[in-house]
């Protein structure tokens, strides 16, 4: 169902000739990967007693990471050549792959039944810290999202970069986020406490707010990538914590999904503002996602701070 309606969008992508068909495709191209999206998150959810959902998950996580890498390296290729249409056309192509999948039968194998691994008992009192990684991962796709839709502005009006090194600038940010995944489903103990976080963090405001007072590519390459790593730790605590803070662990994975789709939404309308108010500085929408950053993490530590006087309160 989820490539079907997804697959119907992308024909009123390309035969559009307006702004407003373009509009009208849009929020179907988002319903379709919610069809998709949701029960999986659920399915992983229901399967938490496993001892290998972690790198289940992880794996999933690198799949569709290493599908946004591609697409960014091969996207300005494609455009300098064949126009936007090229693109529509391959992610029809792929839909249809999709819909041909699901003509095959397939033999649907038992779930395994759960190992004894309680959620409770893989991380304790996380109740708190699932809040703290549902505002931190707010923060890191409202930032992320918000700078790389602008980031063909302040490629031409502030670096003055073309197509191909916008393209790369993407990637660089893209593969960054698809390497800390990869580390992350290799590593064990990194979701034990939020320290990492934090300081992953504060580097990416820093390096934001940085940023947007300098218009030297170099630096974006070097600094950029920072909000990929930091997005692949949130993405990632914000997932784990909601498999394991309570039973309701589908329902926490819908959850985890629908507050980065909240960042996600607001990041461009934000950003965009910005840039749209403040056309001297083509670099605004930096200045903007850094500065979510930091409010987030001072959120976080206040959660932090708040369940701690609790435990003190109750002895």
């Amino acid at each position: 169902g989820a490539a079907l309606v997804f697959a119907a969008a992308l024909p009123i992508v390309y035969f559009s000739d307006s702004l407003a068909d373009l509009y009208l495709a849009a929020p179907v191209l988002g319903v379709g990967l919610g069809f998709y999206w949701a029960p999986l998150e659920r399915e992983m959810g229901e399967a938490s007693g496993t001892r290998n959902l972690w790198k289940t998950a992880g794996t999933f996580n690198c799949v569709w990471a290493a599908g946004i890498c591609m697409g960014c390296l091969l996207g300005p290729g494609l455009y300098d050549q064949l126009g936007f249409k090229a693109g529509v056309i391959l992610l029809l192509a792929l839909s249809g792959s999709a819909l041909a999948l699901l003509a095959l039968p397939l033999r649907i194998e038992p779930r395994d039944k759960p190992d004894g691994l309680k959620p409770a008992e893989a991380a304790p009192n996380s109740a708190h810290l699932l809040m703290v990684a549902w505002v931190a991962n707010f923060s890191a796709y409202f930032a992320f999202i918000g700078i790389t839709n602008q980031l063909p502005y302040i490629g031409e009006k502030h670096l003055g970069i073309g197509v191909a090194m916008i393209g790369l600038l993407a990637f660089s940010i893209n593969l960054a986020r698809f390497g800390g995944f990869f580390t992350l489903r290799r590593l064990n103990g990194w979701n034990h406490s939020p320290a990492w976080l934090f300081s992953v963090q504060l580097a990416a405001a820093a390096a934001l707010l940085t940023l947007s007072q300098v218009d030297n590519p170099v630096y974006y390459f070097v600094l950029l990538p920072l909000l990929g790593i930091f997005s692949s730790l949130s993405y990632s605590l914000s997932f784990y914590y909601g498999l394991t803070a309570s039973a309701r662990a589908g329902r926490n994975s819908g959850l985890h999904e629908a507050v980065l789709s909240l960042g996600l939404t607001l990041g461009p309308l934000a950003c965009g503002a910005a840039a749209r108010l403040l056309p001297d500085w083509p670099a605004v929408a930096l200045a903007v996602a850094g500065a979510a950053l930091l409010l987030a993490l001072i959120a976080e530590l206040i959660i932090m701070k708040i369940y701690r006087g609790r435990n003190e309160m109750g002895g």
